[in-house]
């Protein structure tokens, strides 16, 4: 089964598919962290090959070209809202990557659309994140004064680059997207369920100060499938500062011959 026999009849807000292709081998969905929308993986259609996998960006209500709505504080809301929305574009083979919380909200997707009985991806490629079944008994975050907010964001996540801390206007704009993304990652509770019949590639950065090996290995018992994992130069936000890197390791994952065998 390919693109052409579920064709996408209207476009929708939550995906940005810079370089839309007619018939990819292969989709990648990609899940954004907290307070980002698409502009994390703006890059990423220029440095795979466009004919054999299509970057398909979520972008959630709250942000960037959606800053009018109002962001999705609930998972059950945000799982029904993606469920919607994607669906005309999961008759083709699709992946799922996504990084801190867009690792987990692209976990529970892939676990509702088993629920479903929706076709699951090919590979669950998740980055920068603590296995869900051990996320970490931290205060929250979300409900903290300004000042206080942003200085345990940047101590726990390397959080707000120093240039949107230095524009005030921008910073405004971006709390309070930061606030009900971290409420959402605040509420999840962890619920035991049979592993995924789908494999699991874990990325983690070496001086990630919340994210440490074995927080990344844990995601192996999340799989019935093969289960990888690689480590990058950088923080929290490795992905940033290795792109190049990073979307190699992601189309090596991607490629028959070497990934997708399990």
């Amino acid at each position: 089964m390919n693109s052409q026999t579920h064709p996408v009849t209207e476009p929708t807000p939550w995906l940005i598919r810079r370089k839309p292709t007619a018939a990819p081998r292969l989709r990648l969905f990609c899940f954004p962290y907290a307070g980002a929308g698409s502009l994390p993986y703006f890059k990423w259609p220029d440095l795979l090959p466009e004919a054999d996998i299509e970057v398909c960006a979520i972008q959630p209500p709250g942000r960037e070209s959606r800053l009018h709505e109002p962001s999705v504080e609930e998972l059950p809301r945000l799982m029904d809202a993606l469920v919607k929305e994607l669906s005309p574009l999961l008759g083709a083979p699709f992946a799922f990557f996504g990084h801190s919380l867009g690792a987990l909200i692209a976990f529970e997707l892939t676990r509702e659309l088993r629920r479903r009985g929706l076709p699951l991806p090919q590979a669950l490629i998740v980055s920068g994140a603590e296995a869900p079944s051990r996320r970490s008994g931290l205060p929250p975050l979300s409900g903290l004064k300004r000042d206080d907010f942003i200085r345990e964001l940047s101590a726990r996540y390397d959080g707000i680059p120093q240039q949107v801390l230095a524009q005030p206007e921008i910073l405004d704009l971006i709390l309070p997207i930061l606030r009900a993304d971290l409420k959402l990652s605040e509420s999840y509770i962890y619920q035991d369920e049979p592993p995924l019949p789908v494999p699991v590639c874990a990325l983690g950065g070496t001086r990630d100060p919340r994210v440490s090996e074995a927080a990344l290995e844990d995601w192996r018992r999340q799989t019935q499938k093969s289960f990888s994992m690689k480590m990058f130069p950088g923080g929290h936000f490795f992905i940033n500062e290795m792109t190049v890197q990073v979307v190699q390791a992601v189309q090596n994952e991607l490629t028959p011959t070497t990934g997708l065998t399990s």
